[in-house]
């Protein structure tokens, strides 16, 4: 979606499907790669910051600053 101090980061989109075995689960509890961070979860025309305690649901847009290297992790630590 955007890259940030000369490509270095990124900001990256998730889209938890409906399906996602997440739903319920805390983000405290989602095991995401170094040089990441959950920045923002839009849900239902909302913004949440995310604190540890907050519930993912099925749909939420999620948003994190990443590095180039660990884009991939983090679909595969959401999505599989």
């Amino acid at each position: 979606l955007l890259t940030f101090r000369q490509g270095q980061a990124n900001l990256v989109e998730v889209t938890l499907p409906a399906d996602t075995p997440l739903a319920g689960r805390p983000v405290r509890s989602v095991k995401l790669p170094v040089d990441s961070a959950l920045v923002v979860i839009l849900r239902g025309g909302r913004v949440i910051v995310p604190q540890g305690d907050d519930a993912l649901e099925p749909g939420d847009e999620l948003l994190f600053v990443a590095t180039t290297a660990v884009e991939e992790d983090i679909r595969a630590a959401l999505l599989h």
